[in-house]
């Protein structure tokens, strides 16, 4: 029984062995045929190729390296050097920003030894309205003059009114009178601006606008700030003295009615232009010292589940 199964056994293998060679035989001559009937036709096909078209000779007749190396565009883009050609370092040179308008201190009386009744800083500038006539023709113009520099200045305390009156050059001045009300604040109560205009201030201006010129504004209740306080108010300020003049004044600090200060000013009460910007920042400041406290609270419940968590018990 053994040897019958052995010798079914063989029998099969020999059978699968004469079946597997005639399958390889027939590949192989399949695959011979094949190659041999391609290779032929890619003989064929590469001798009339190289019989009939011939680019490769105009190929190398038609040189576009020399024209690559003809066209350097390297030495076009040396040629134009936007650093020479753009020179913003001369712009901002020769565009200087005009100097700051200095800051104008007053002192009345102007003895250091007697006891001062107001002290005040400010910078002034004026935009003036004229009109030009150019060829016949009339146009409106305004010209920005800034106060520089002091002709001189005066003043008189009284206890009701103070006043400072400016003096800058010939025909030009500003007078400040302040008030004294209920014997609690003060305030500046009105302003008298004079002024002179001339072809050397205002270009171009018709001979009828030239002369002496006079503005005034009264019954105002600017920069009020309680007896013992001082204003300040350092952002710009326009106050409108006509229509043709607007007075602009900045960096402003002044006390009147004072009582016994020697030197320098009371405790400020600022305007709303110079409290806005520290208005907005306190918000923040709270509001991240908030979430800094919030993170730091997180981070410590945190760490301390973490140690009290109990770990596992061997059983």
């Amino acid at each position: 029984m053994r040897f019958f199964l052995l010798s079914v056994l063989l029998s099969s293998v020999c059978l699968s062995v004469v079946l597997c060679a005639d399958d390889t035989t027939t590949i192989t001559t399949e695959a011979s045929s094949t190659t041999v009937s391609t290779t032929v036709a890619v003989n064929t096909t590469t001798t009339a190729d190289v019989t009939t078209t011939t680019p490769a000779t105009t190929s190398t007749t038609t040189t576009p390296a020399t024209t690559s190396t003809t066209t350097t565009p390297a030495t076009t883009s040396t040629t134009t050097t936007p650093a020479t050609t753009t020179i913003p370092a001369s712009t901002t040179t020769t565009t200087t920003p005009s100097p700051d308008v200095p800051v104008l201190k007053f002192r009345i009386p102007k003895n250091e030894n007697e006891t001062a009744c107001l002290r005040a800083q400010m910078t002034l500038q004026f935009a003036i309205k004229y009109t030009a006539e150019v060829n016949g023709t009339k146009t409106n113009e305004t010209v920005n003059v800034e106060l520089k520099e002091l002709a001189g200045y005066e003043g008189e305390c009284q206890n009701s009114y103070e006043t400072l009156t400016v003096d800058f050059k010939a025909g030009w001045s500003l007078e400040f009178n302040y008030t004294l009300e209920s014997n609690s604040y003060f305030e500046l109560n009105s302003l008298n601006f004079k002024y002179v205009v001339d072809a050397a201030t205002f270009p171009n201006v018709t001979e009828s606008e030239l002369g002496p010129k006079s503005v005034m504004l009264q019954n105002q209740s600017f920069f009020s700030a309680n007896k013992g306080n001082s204003y300040k108010c350092y952002s710009e300020t326009n106050i409108t003295l006509s229509d043709n003049v607007v007075m602009e004044i900045s960096k402003y600090q002044a006390q009147s009615f004072l009582d016994s200060k020697n030197s320098g000013f009371d405790t400020a009460i600022e305007c709303s232009a110079d409290t806005t910007g520290t208005s907005k920042l306190v918000p923040i400041i709270v509001g991240a010292s908030l979430a800094a406290l919030v993170i730091m609270v997180l981070v410590a419940y945190i760490i301390g589940r973490r140690k009290h968590r109990p770990g596992y018990q061997q059983v």
